[in-house]
């Protein structure tokens, strides 16, 4: 894949791919010995990025000649031999103190090891030699993974401007802006890198990174409706659809801003459209759907579907309140006592709390009452059809 011009050089891929932040990325230039040569040396010395302590460098690195000590870097980075790697990088930077290689393997290589203040340190020292997209990227994750993710939003930004081409880039930014709580944000900038980046929409990272900014959107839309913010929410599902318009869950979002408009026949659509994907009620998307959807099902007297929903959802979730709820109105709707007694019976001995309402089981005991007449009558006419209110 092309890539953008960074400054005089260009951004180039190495001999493996790194992982940034779970996306592919390349150690440009770390295969060039000389690929620095050109820079300025960095204000500090090489030993800066690993607090002075020359005298741990193990024999194995030291007795390595120039030509070797290259190879045997890449090597063990491409193993994962983060210890090793660790020492090769570090007498790299400091037998090489104008190539930024060095510093950026043993940034990544102490990453690895869970030594991120010491990380940090050293990626700021390869970008003072030479600066670079992919050294901002693992800086970036250095960042967040010390929960710092706003100071690795500047970096992912300037990545973003320096290898506007680059998938890997644009996720991470729509990353780091899902974690500082900007899924607008985040939602905006991977449409934006769509003009810029024709490979972005086939990127499997750019792909993940996207699902997770709808799922921070669809955490958006919840609480927006549950402050009445109908407009808000809307909006939010709109930034959703246009992002990832084939995700069952943008069209349960749809469904639920639709229903809660008014627009019924809109929210049964959405409705019918998310459960084309959500084929497990197991999952919180997959019973919400169904639920969802049995509701209006029930209100308008449509009890035959209800019921298969709501029984879809108790089978795999036994004392879900809310199934249970469900199946016991589409009982009632279709005049099946016995269904609706024993369901009414299970959500009765309820508490009240996440999984069902206290209204909810307030009513399951009032019909339990209005239905013992008709016990062991099997199929028969409630003596009351009730709504789902």
């Amino acid at each position: 894949m092309s890539r953008a011009p960074v400054g005089p050089r260009l951004l180039r891929r190495s001999w493996f791919d790194l992982p940034v932040a779970g996306l592919a990325l390349g150690l440009a230039c770390f295969a060039l010995v000389a690929c620095g040569e050109s820079e300025k040396p960095a204000p500090r010395s090489a030993g800066s990025a690993r607090g002075g302590d020359d005298d741990r460098r193990p024999v194995a690195s030291t007795s390595l000649s120039d030509s070797a000590l290259v190879p045997a870097a890449q090597e063990a980075l491409k193993a994962e031999d983060w210890p090793r790697a660790e020492s090769a990088s570090r007498e790299l930077a400091r037998r090489q103190p104008r190539n930024p290689a060095g510093k950026r393997g043993l940034g990544l290589a102490l990453m690895k090891q869970g030594k991120n203040d010491q990380a940090v340190e050293a990626l700021q020292g390869s970008l003072e030699i030479g600066d670079d997209a992919h050294t901002r990227l693992l800086l970036a994750e250095t960042f967040v993974a010390m929960g710092r993710a706003p100071s690795a939003l500047p970096h992912v930004r300037k990545a973003v401007k320096m290898a506007p081409a680059e998938p890997a880039a644009w996720a991470q930014l729509a990353d780091v802006l899902v974690k500082v709580d900007k899924p607008d944000g985040a939602a905006d900038a991977l449409l934006e890198s769509r003009q810029s980046c024709p490979a972005c929409a086939k990127d499997e990272a750019w792909e993940r990174a996207a699902d997770a900014v709808a799922e921070g959107l669809g955490a958006k839309v919840e609480k927006q409706l549950a402050a009445d913010d109908l407009a808000g929410a809307r909006k939010s599902v709109d930034v959703a659809a246009a992002l990832r318009p084939e995700r069952p869950e943008t069209h349960l979002l749809e469904g639920k801003v639709a229903r809660a408009s008014g627009d019924k026949k809109a929210a049964i659509v959405a409705y019918r459209q998310a459960l084309e994907g959500l084929s497990d009620a197991n999952s919180e998307s997959g019973a919400s759907a169904r639920l969802e959807l049995a509701g209006l099902l029930i209100a308008d007297g449509d009890g035959a579907e209800a019921v298969k929903l709501a029984r879809e959802v108790v089978a795999v979730r036994n004392n879900d309140g809310h199934g249970l709820d469900a199946l016991g109105r589409a009982c009632d709707l279709t005049e099946d006592t016995d269904c609706a007694r024993k369901t009414y019976e299970k959500l009765s001995k309820l508490s009240p709390g996440s999984t069902a309402s206290k209204e909810e089981i307030e009513h399951a005991r009032q019909r339990m009452n209005e239905l013992k007449k008709t016990k062991g009558k099997g199929k028969g006419k409630a003596k009351k059809k009730s709504k789902r209110r």
